[in-house]
């Protein structure tokens, strides 16, 4: 991790309605929808293919402060802390 990099708060959402849930999963789907802190790397651009026609869309590459692994998050997840 750099030390120059902004730090921000952002979810890993998965989409879908899961009316069915095990209480296992529920837990799993708590645990992976809940707020982290990270730090974020730079913007990117993924291309969205599950419409009639396929859009460019911006993402944003973030490292989780937990563990160090490196998620692709959409913007709207993503909220940039600002420090005092």
């Amino acid at each position: 991790m750099c030390d120059n990099l902004r730090k921000v708060t952002f979810r890993l959402l998965k989409d879908g309605f899961q009316p069915d849930l095990t209480p296992e999963q529920m837990v799993e789907k708590m645990d992976f929808n809940r707020s982290r802190q990270g730090y974020f790397h730079r913007w990117v651009e993924d291309v969205d293919t599950s419409r009639e026609i396929p859009c460019i869309k911006p993402m944003a590459l973030v490292e989780d402060a937990e563990n160090g692994k490196i998620h692709m998050i959409d913007f709207y997840n993503l909220n940039f802390t600002v420090e005092d």
